[in-house]
């Protein structure tokens, strides 16, 4: 009697335990369930994350530039090239140098202050221009980890027009993840002038997923987030 019990015990919590597969196929659906949840919200963090740094960006290089002019003049009167070379670059980063707080300075030389192997328009274009090796852009890292690079007087001094904006004396790109990947234009990679008015992100009608991807710091800062991302 007592193991006929202890029998129909044992068969009973048996049929009432989860079997190894249905275990299985929980695990599953709460896995699938937390990608679909977590992943968004990843998704969200990055991108606000990347607005604030766009902005913070701009700021740098208006409260460099605004300093400078303070002690050095009009952005127009300093005495740098007309034309895109090394030593345009290297007279123009001179005016500018003192006022940015940096964790390394590059300068122009061909070393991996930013990584070497290209990058990337938003459309998923391979990017022409390596910035790395080319000794017309100064580099920098900041204190956050952040990488920029510019060229002044790409055409002319203070004269030349790009992304919507006019009389741009130097083209600032900001990668805001260093050399994190994606090291994608509209991404992580965005684009300021410094003109001599006041610093400004690139304004042009240029920021989808089938583009180049150029103006999306102009989108970003009118906009205040990276919708054009979905």
């Amino acid at each position: 009697m007592y193991y006929e019990n202890m029998t129909s015990k044992f068969n009973s919590n048996f049929k009432n335990a989860f079997t190894l597969a249905e275990v299985l196929i929980a695990l599953v659906i709460v896995g699938v369930v937390a990608a679909l949840v977590i992943s968004p919200l990843i998704n969200t963090y990055v991108e606000t994350s990347t607005v604030a740094k766009v902005k913070k960006g701009l700021s740098i290089l208006g409260q460099a530039k605004k300093l400078a002019e303070n002690q050095k003049g009009p952005i127009d009167g300093w005495d740098f090239g007309n034309s895109w070379s090394e030593t345009t670059t290297l007279q123009f980063w001179d005016y500018i140098k003192p006022y940015i707080s940096l964790a390394k300075d590059c300068g122009t030389r061909k070393e991996a202050c930013y990584q070497s192997n290209g990058t990337y328009e938003l459309s998923g274009s391979v990017h022409t221009q390596t910035y790395n090796n080319d000794s017309r852009f100064y580099k920098f890292v900041l204190n956050d980890g952040s990488v920029m690079w510019f060229a002044a007087s790409i055409v002319g001094k203070c004269t030349s027009s790009s992304g919507n904006v006019d009389n741009v004396c130097a083209t600032f790109y900001y990668d805001v993840n260093g050399n994190k990947k994606p090291n994608t234009f509209g991404r992580d990679i965005f684009i300021y002038y410094m003109t001599p008015v006041g610093v400004y992100p690139n304004l042009s009608n240029n920021c989808s997923k089938s583009a180049y991807g150029s103006g999306c710091s102009g989108y970003i800062i009118k906009h205040n987030n990276m919708k054009y991302l979905h």
